[in-house]
């Protein structure tokens, strides 16, 4: 691997960034006033010329290539060298936190909806701690930790030895305690309020945790699992807990239980943390970029979760990687931008989109609830700019504008002309549209108020990763709302994205070029008919960016990296001629058919779930026995039946507990079901494709721990759980028999 170097290096070494470099000289590389300017001037997609670059967006590196695997490939951007930060005197999460608060201390920071006790209700506004206030507060949270773990450690205040535990759902509380770790060089775990209980003791007893802190409605799930946590000393409630409460708890239940240590266990509220911390300041513990940051656990699909160990050195890459592709919006140096913090905190994607808004000023609201079905009101109220969403979000949005849209013949009419209009002006070129027809037309007459409706009034970008999203989804996202969609893909392993699609480019559907933080390669998979001399195989990864170990499990660490550092990821990617990657399928994923035809169920599904609007889950099953495959799916209740109405009306109407149960038991509904999703699956050959079908709305649950929370499937508990259904499934037999299947 080639020497890495930070972004201002790069901007102040590259020929190709001199007009950058020319801009910067007035001021002391450096300096606060430098590293401003730079963060204004990037992303370096734009420089020095945007179309030149998405031309050409990764290329290999010149004799790079050995058998059974392709060449090397880098971003553009950076051919030589990986970038590691943006800056050396930014390397670490934290200091990029430091820096925003001295550079925007009164903006808006962490924003949540106030609650009136009177009425109940939620008021229908947000409310912001700045930059500034959440630096002083996270710094005494941290403070306060220290000193409640460590007395009833023994040690001294300022030890930071230990791995802080988070049970939660998004809250501004949450950050706060993250940054407070982050002050005093603490490392955390986060455990998703999904797990089970048995997977949270394993968790907590592996990272050895002295302290939990957790949302007040996990209450209940905390005591419960307290018998089996071995070196938990400290209980935080990230709410308010009345004091004649917490005596209740501190003198009645907690002394009944001790640790393995022989420690009893004490309840806290997070305000007496932080007045704890007040009383007793302990200078600030400032991480390097070696320092652990966090143990993010990832759920596997097979046995217990593996803990991936990422350094603040890694977030900085994956800081430096967002740096080089993000465009704001054009006002945002005059303009206070905020983010929505939708997707769960536990999920390292989430974690970035934070680590990136923090870097750049810009404010992150809370929903009032963890109820994904109240994100359209929250929306409304704080008209984020940049939001991340997975495709399961978006597929719901295109479906309700959609109908919206439907209302009225002259609507639809109207619509469907602009909408055609822009896919034509998209389709054309790679980039926003900037036409007058667009601003004085188009925009006031239909986007305008579909953004509005959602909440998008001053969207700018929306990120969305995961699992794949179909190419016809965002063309319809991009016209409908004249947002930039963008597509990424990364792991755990990787701090989340190391590569993003363009926001408007006019062929979408890849998860863009590889970063200036990683690079990678594509390995031969012989077996699953991959060869990377055409550019497909298993994809693997190298770079700053990349964690070097899973916590505690040191042959999984070497089963993941070689002895060069190259990660192997386990999907198998495509790479086209413009340098982009498209993740096409999952290796070991695969199984024989009755006729000996090899079936990859990841493929299939990422196809149906990509070609269909009906479809928001599937698990593709087939039986070594048998010659078909069948699928549990879940639907899109009202874009089913209103495709089966039109040849079955009796289904119009239908509750949808009662559309389920009809296309589940009637063969000529199923059937017209199937021929629907497999006429979209136009890619799949005819053996790949499903002969029958249980549907539901979301048969694929976490709860039920058949996904994972990154929505993986853990494909042979997924088998075992649904096994009464399949075989019944099979038992009926195949629906559909047609040759031209």
């Amino acid at each position: 691997m080639e020497s890495t170097c930070s972004l201002a290096e790069l901007v102040e070494t590259d020929p190709r960034y001199r007009p950058l470099k020319e801009k910067l000289a007035g001021y002391e590389p450096g300096s606060d006033q430098y590293l401003s300017c730079l963060m204004d001037l990037c992303p370096l997609t734009e420089c020095p010329d945007y179309q030149t670059y998405v031309r050409k967006q990764a290329a290999p590196v010149p004799g790079s290539q050995n058998d059974g695997y392709s060449p090397i490939y880098r971003n553009t951007l950076s051919p030589d060298r990986l970038l590691s930060c943006f800056d050396r005197k930014l390397a670490t999460i934290y200091h990029h936190f430091l820096f925003s608060v001295r550079r925007w201390p009164n903006h808006d920071c962490l924003g949540f909806r106030p609650y009136d006790e009177e009425s109940g209700k939620f008021l229908d506004y947000y409310q912001f701690w700045s930059f500034e206030e959440v630096e002083r507060r996270s710094r005494r949270i941290g403070a306060g930790i220290l000193s409640l773990v460590n007395v009833k450690r023994r040690k001294s205040l300022g030890c930071n030895d230990f791995i802080v535990a988070i049970l939660s759902h998004n809250k501004p509380e949450w950050m706060l305690v993250d940054l407070g770790c982050q002050a005093y060089s603490l490392a955390n775990t986060a455990l998703y309020e999904t797990l089970g209980v048995d997977t949270s003791h394993y968790i907590m007893n592996l990272t050895e945790s002295p302290v939990l802190l957790f949302a007040k409605v996990n209450m209940s799930k905390v005591i419960e699992m307290l018998p089996n946590l071995k070196y938990v000393n400290t209980l935080v409630c990230l709410e308010d807990i009345e004091d004649d409460e917490l005596r209740l708890f501190n003198e009645s239940l907690f002394p009944m239980a001790k640790n393995s240590r022989d420690e009893t266990i004490s309840l806290f509220s997070l305000k007496q943390v932080e007045r704890i911390g007040k009383m007793n300041e302990i200078p600030v513990i400032p991480p390097a970029p070696d320092t652990l940051y966090t143990i993010s656990f990832t759920s596997g699909t097979t046995g217990q979760p593996k803990g991936v160990e990422m350094t603040h050195g890694h977030c900085a890459a994956g800081i430096a990687f967002t740096f080089s592709s993000i465009v704001l919006p054009e006002d945002a140096k005059t303009r206070q931008l905020h983010n929505m913090c939708f997707l769960p905190l536990a999920h390292i994607f989430q974690r970035m989109i934070v680590s990136f808004g923090l870097s750049m000023g810009i404010g992150l609201g809370f929903m009032h609830s963890s109820d994904p079905a109240v994100l359209v009101e929250d929306l409304k109220i704080l008209k984020p700019d940049i939001i991340g969403l997975v495709p399961r979000i978006l597929t719901r949005i295109e479906t309700g504008i959609k109908i919206s849209l439907q209302q009225s013949a002259s609507k639809k009419f109207i619509a469907n002309s602009i909408l055609s209009a822009k896919k034509a002006r998209l389709a054309a070129q790679d980039g926003e549209d900037h036409s007058l027809m667009n601003r004085l037309v188009y925009h006031p007459i239909l986007n305008d108020k579909i953004r509005s409706s959602l909440g998008f009034d001053n969207g700018a970008m929306i990120i969305t990763g995961s699992a794949p999203i179909s190419p016809g989804t965002l063309k319809f996202l991009r016209t409908a709302l004249d947002i930039g969609v963008r597509q990424g893909y990364g792991l755990t392993e990787t701090f989340a994205g190391i590569c993003l699609s363009e926001a408007h480019e006019k062929d979408p559907g890849s998860c863009g070029a590889i970063g200036v933080s990683v690079e990678c390669r594509l390995k031969s998979v012989p077996e699953m008919g991959y060869d990377s001399s055409d550019l497909k195989g298993e994809l693997q990864l190298r770079g700053p960016q990349i964690f070097n170990r899973y916590y505690k499990r040191p042959e999984e660490t070497a089963e993941a990296l070689d002895e060069n550092l190259w990660f192997s990821t386990g999907d198998i990617a495509s790479i086209d001629r413009r340098g982009r990657l498209s993740v096409i399928d999952r290796v070991k994923n695969f199984f024989k058919l009755s006729q000996g035809e090899y079936i990859a169920p990841e493929k299939i599904e990422n196809v149906y779930l990509s070609s269909s609007p009906l479809i928001t889950q599937a698990f593709v099953y087939g039986d070594s026995y048998k010659s078909y495959l069948v699928g549990i799916l879940g639907i899109e209740i009202a874009s089913v039946q209103k495709i089966l109405g039109l040849k079955h009306p009796e289904v119009n109407g239908l509750p949808p507990s009662k559309l389920i149960e009809v296309i589940n038991i009637s063969k000529p509904l199923k059937k017209s079901f199937l021929l629907t999703i497999n006429k979209y699956a136009r890619n799949l050959q005819g053996f790949e494709k499903l002969h029958n079908v249980y549907v539901a709305i979301e048969p694929l649950k976490m709860e039920d721990e058949v996904i994972t929370p990154t929505l993986k499937i853990k494909r042979a508990i997924a088998s075992k759980h649904f096994k009464s259904i399949l075989n019944n499934l099979y038992e009926e037999g195949s629906i559909i028999k047609e040759p031209k299947l």
